[in-house]
C-alpha cells in the first residue's frame, strides 16, 4: 500500500457576533496548525504578523478643529457631535483650558478648539468644591430636568426683594405682563438678532436685561447671574424705574423699553 503524505491545516478561532474589525481594534490572526504526514505528530505554525496589525499608540488619528458656540450648546454634546462621544468632554475643557473656566458656563459665539488628541482635563477643585467635577449636563438632561420655581412664584419673590431695598415695587400683573413680551416666560431666554446682540451684549432672562445694565442695578444680595429668574426681575424694575420714572409706565407697551 503506498501512504501518501497528507496536510491538513486547522484554523482555530472564536467568532463573536456583533463585534467588526476596524483599524482601531483589529481581530487577532488565529493560529494555525499545520499536519505533515502523521496526523498524530502534529507542529503548530504560527502565522507572521500582518502588517496591517495595529503597533501600539500607532492608529491615534488626530483631528483638529474648531467649533463656534451656538445658543443651548454644552461640552458634552459638542464633544458627542464631533469627537464621536460624550464623554471626551474634559478633551475639549482640556484643549479650550484658556479660555473655559467652568465647563458648565460657555456661551454663544465662542470659538472653541475641537482636537481629538487634546489630554482629559478636569477643573481643579476649589474650597467650595470638593467632589469630583460631574460631567457637563446635555441638552437631553436638561430638557428632563425641572424648573425649580413659577413666574407667579418669581414675581412675588423679587417684589418682596425689591421692598427690602426701598424700590418702588409695580404690581405683580405689570411685571407679568412685561416678562411675557421679553422672554415668554423662559428665564433661559437670550436675544442673538437684535442690536444689543451685534454689539456683543444680548439681552437675557425674563426682563431681557443686557449685562452692563443687569450689573449696574441688580441687588447685590441676589445671584449675579442673569438668569436667574428673581436677579432679573429685579434689575429690569429697577431700570425701568430709574430710566421712566416707574416701571408701569412701560409694562405693556410693545416693543422694547
Amino acid at each position: 500500500m503506498i501512504h501518501r503524505k497528507r496536510t491538513v491545516a486547522l484554523v482555530t478561532g472564536l467568532a463573536i457576533p456583533g463585534v467588526l474589525a476596524s483599524t482601531a481594534h483589529a481581530v487577532p490572526q488565529a493560529a494555525a496548525t499545520t499536519y505533515s504526514g502523521d496526523p498524530d505528530k502534529a507542529t503548530p505554525t504560527t502565522p507572521a504578523p500582518s502588517n496591517t496589525a495595529d503597533a501600539p499608540g500607532q492608529n491615534k488619528i488626530s483631528k483638529k478643529t474648531s467649533h463656534t458656540v451656538r445658543e443651548g450648546d454644552t461640552l458634552w454634546d459638542i464633544a458627542a457631535q464631533q469627537l464621536g462621544s460624550g464623554e471626551d468632554w474634559q478633551r475639549l475643557y482640556g484643549a479650550n483650558a484658556d479660555k473655559v473656566t467652568d465647563p458648565d458656563l460657555i456661551f454663544p459665539g465662542q470659538s472653541l478648539t475641537v482636537d481629538s488628541t487634546a489630554p482629559r482635563s478636569t477643573p481643579p477643585l476649589t474650597e467650595k468644591a470638593k467632589a469630583p467635577t460631574p460631567p457637563p449636563a446635555s441638552k437631553k438632561d436638561r430638557a428632563r430636568a425641572p424648573v425649580i420655581g413659577t413666574l407667579d412664584g418669581w414675581i412675588e419673590q423679587a417684589r418682596e426683594e425689591l421692598r427690602k431695598n426701598g424700590d418702588l415695587v409695580p404690581s405683580a400683573a405689570a411685571i407679568k405682563a412685561r416678562v411675557m413680551i421679553e422672554s415668554g416666560g423662559n428665564p433661559k431666554a437670550i436675544n442673538l438678532t437684535d442690536s444689543n446682540a451685534a454689539a456683543g451684549t444680548p439681552s437675557k432672562g425674563l426682563l431681557q436685561v443686557i449685562d452692563p445694565t443687569f450689573r449696574a442695578y441688580r441687588i447685590k444680595t441676589l445671584p449675579n447671574d442673569p438668569y436667574d429668574p428673581v436677579a432679573s426681575i429685579c434689575a429690569g424694575v429697577r431700570y425701568a424705574n430709574a430710566t421712566y420714572g416707574n416701571f408701569e409706565k412701560i409694562a405693556y407697551q410693545a416693543g422694547g423699553y
